[in-house]
């Protein structure tokens, strides 16, 4: 084994290193960056503390924002039923007004037509009104020559009517020779006129105030037999003649009532009664009834 030569040491000089001193600007320089890291982490810790608060409050606000957004949906919600409501009606509405103005169509074309037939009964109604008139004015001409004819006629039957004396020697008035003539002393009212239609009996028949009898008809000589009955009085009247006048007197009358026949045939006579009016008995006569 091989054995290294060792070299003799040197010889160490005994001059002593120069020694050097702390510089003071470290110490500052720990102490600044003890601070600076203190401030950092009072201001990290404050800045957390901002932060969790900032936080809460947003959560807070979204919570909040939230319950507007629940809101606010429900609201729409509520408006969108409105919404769909207010469409049904509107539509509902809109049927109902068409209908409206199809019905208001219809009654303005019946309005129309029942005008245009009213306006053509009109135009019937007048043409018949006029065709009337025509024919009335043609009738009233018509009527004019009837009533001048009828007069001429009353006034002619008037003029035959004659006086003559009675069988009581009494002047009478006019004597009627027929209905026609009756019927125009009735209208002239002077004195109260009752018609009668005798028939031939046992029993008298009342005519007017008094009691009347037919016994005898001769229409051979034209005479008759008759009973009249006044006063409780019973008179016989005979041998009496067409349009003679047959007179008698009642307690209450101070002209003579007169019997005249102005037609007979068997068993039968037919004429009429007159009596004078009375003051208390009214304007119409019996006769008329």
């Amino acid at each position: 084994m091989s054995t290294t030569p060792t070299q003799p040491e040197m010889p160490r000089s005994e001059t002593p290193a120069p020694s050097y001193g702390t510089p003071r600007w470290i110490p500052i320089l720990f102490v600044i960056l003890f601070l600076l890291g203190g401030y950092l982490i009072y201001a990290g810790i404050h800045s957390d503390r901002g932060l969790e608060a900032q936080l809460s409050q947003s959560n807070s606000r979204i919570a909040n924002l939230g319950s507007s957004l629940d809101k606010s949906n429900a609201q729409i919600d509520d408006l969108k039923a409105e919404l769909d409501l207010t469409t049904q009606k509107l539509g509902l509405t809109q049927q109902q007004l068409a209908q409206a103005r199809r019905t208001a169509t219809v009654l303005r074309r019946e309005q129309i037509s029942a005008s245009n037939k009213l306006q053509q009964q009109i135009g019937q109604v007048q043409q018949q009104t006029q065709a009337s008139v025509s024919q009335l004015s043609n009738d009233l001409g018509g009527t004019k020559n009837d009533l001048a004819a009828t007069k001429q006629a009353l006034n002619k039957t008037t003029s035959q009517l004659e006086g003559t004396i009675g069988d009581m020697g009494v002047m009478s008035g006019k004597v009627a020779h027929n209905q026609q003539q009756l019927a125009q002393l009735i209208r002239l009212g002077q004195r109260d006129y009752y018609k009668f239609n005798l028939h031939k009996a046992k029993f008298p028949t009342r005519i007017g105030p008094v009691m009347v009898q037919l016994t005898h008809v001769d229409t051979k000589h034209w005479r008759y037999n008759m009973y009249v009955t006044v006063d409780d009085k019973r008179i016989e009247k005979k041998d009496k003649t067409l349009y003679e006048p047959v007179q008698f007197y009642t307690s209450q009358a101070m002209a003579p009532l007169e019997i005249v026949v102005f037609q007979m045939s068997k068993n039968e006579a037919v004429g009429y009664l007159s009596a004078p009016k009375q003051p208390s008995e009214a304007s119409a006569s019996p006769a008329a009834n």
